[in-house]
């Protein structure tokens, strides 16, 4: 019995350690988190005595999980000051963050909906030059001005697939409300998978969008 405690310790310590250097790998890789207004952000399972100091367009101290559960709503560069004094680099249980976290608030919202459109099936091993993909947008802005559109290709994720998406619709910038874009299909898959299309917003956010029906024969 005391070996499989020893056993299950062990591994909660890697498992918290590997979190650790995913968690701070990004936020360094990045420099900062992106979100749009009126969101939170997600720091995972924060100790209650770590507290936090939000410095931005607004200030304020938060504790523990409340950092999750705060809404930034307005757009802005905001700088959190992370206190968390109270325990040693070697204890691995605990969710370690970085001193201070970056965090951008863009003035757009994007939300790309879960319905995909094909003017033709996507058919294994046959190229899919010329299909056109459908995908309704709906936007909000802070200051109510246009969005920029993303104009980067879409790509898939999927057994065997290469295909990627790329904006058919001219307009450069779109207002508030909701929106049907196109894209033009090119490349092909090679496997009866399902796929996933990865629509990147206007804050240079994926959005992954899975497609319900598989590669057809």
């Amino acid at each position: 019995m005391p070996k499989v405690l020893l056993k299950s310790t062990q591994k909660k310590r890697y498992f918290f350690a590997a979190l650790f250097v995913f968690f701070f790998t990004i936020v360094r890789a990045q420099d900062k988190i992106v979100i749009a207004y009126g969101n939170q952000i997600n720091l995972g399972d924060v100790p209650g005595d770590v507290q936090f100091e939000v410095q931005g367009p607004e200030f304020i101290h938060l504790k523990g999980t409340k950092i999750n559960q705060y809404s930034f709503d307005k757009p802005g560069i905001y700088s959190i000051k992370v206190h968390d004094k109270k325990h040693s680099q070697s204890d691995c249980s605990r969710l370690h963050l970085p001193d201070e976290i970056k965090v951008e608030v863009s003035r757009i919202r994007m939300i790309f909906q879960s319905s995909l459109t094909f003017s033709s099936p996507i058919v294994k091993n046959v190229d899919t030059q010329g299909i056109v993909l459908k995908v309704t947008v709906q936007i909000q802005t802070y200051d109510h001005l246009p969005a920029v559109l993303n104009q980067k290709p879409v790509a898939s994720a999927g057994i065997g697939s290469n295909i990627v998406a790329h904006l058919k619709t001219k307009a450069t910038e779109l207002p508030e409300g909701q929106h049907l874009l196109e894209y033009v299909l090119s490349g092909l898959a090679t496997e009866n998978a399902y796929l996933m299309f990865d629509f990147v917003d206007a804050n240079d956010q994926v959005q992954s969008i899975s497609v319900l029906t598989p590669v057809k024969n």
